[in-house]
């Protein structure tokens, strides 16, 4: 599944919807998930570890850009 389609279908969706329970439904669904789940609370010790480590990392120019990867990956396999 391709999660950034579906939030776009769901976007379109919502801009056509003209019944206004509809919407209050979605909002209270909103309001009431707001606050409940902090990302980082579901990180684990090992995960934050590894997070820190990539932005010593980056701080220490020890990274690849996108396009050098790339780059690598035609080379390798003749793309």
């Amino acid at each position: 599944m391709d999660i950034q389609l579906e939030k776009y279908k769901l976007i379109e969706w919502l801009m056509d919807i003209k019944d206004i329970s509809i919407l209050n439904r979605l909002k209270k669904i909103k309001d009431s998930s707001i606050g409940k789940s902090d990302w980082s609370e579901e990180v684990s010790q090992i995960e934050i570890k590894l997070i820190k480590k990539g932005l010593k990392d980056i701080e220490n120019g020890n990274f690849s850009s996108h396009e050098d990867v790339m780059n690598q990956l035609k080379n390798k396999f003749s793309i």
